[in-house]
């Protein structure tokens, strides 16, 4: 009996990945206002240096939003049950990640670090670039659950809610980032 009133609490339903996933919330909102806070130095008078790779930046911006699509199509084959279709579409989403954070790392011989704009381009973007790491870890982790033990990963799927989730959180991160310092 004991058992049987326990199962519910046990369920993969989406609530528990919400709760599940407010520590990627509050992630978010960490780098975003430390984001505002290191740019309100730009904002002082300076605009973007004309040694930014602007041309960089609008395609990793373009990049990023086009993962829209493999990122909404993996949390519909989720609410599906459709785990096969959604383990190709974090793949799609790891080699985004992946060139993500080449990007970001190719961008930082763009400006001096000694001027203020290049330090803190490059502070704030290297954070971004830890949190595509993380995002680049995460779905890894799903797509290894879901190739090797594909139960497990039916029994746990809201895991992967959780990792889809900030991959939104990631795009409008990164959309953020080019606003303030690219567009600013």
């Amino acid at each position: 009996m004991a058992v049987e009133m326990a199962r519910p609490l046990m369920d993969p339903a989406p609530e528990r990945a919400k709760r599940g996933a407010f520590f990627f919330p509050m992630m978010f909102m960490g780098i975003l206002s430390a984001a505002w806070f290191l740019a309100r130095f730009m904002w002082g008078g300076t605009s973007v240096p004309k040694g930014v790779d602007m041309g960089m930046g609008i395609g990793l911006t373009v990049l990023m939003l086009l993962s829209i699509g493999p990122m909404l199509g993996a949390r519909g084959k989720l609410n599906r049950g459709e785990d096969a279709g959604a383990i190709g579409n974090f793949a799609i989403l790891m080699v985004v990640a992946i060139l993500m954070i080449a990007g970001i790392i190719s961008t930082w011989g763009a400006i001096p670090i000694g001027t203020g704009y290049g330090g803190i381009y490059d502070v704030t973007s290297g954070w971004i670039g830890l949190y595509f790491v993380g995002g680049l870890l995460g779905l890894l982790a799903s797509f290894m659950k879901g190739k090797r033990v594909p139960e497990r990963f039916r029994n746990e799927r809201w895991v992967a809610h959780n990792v889809v989730s900030f991959w939104g959180e990631l795009v409008l991160l990164w959309t953020a980032f080019f606003v303030v310092f690219y567009l600013l």
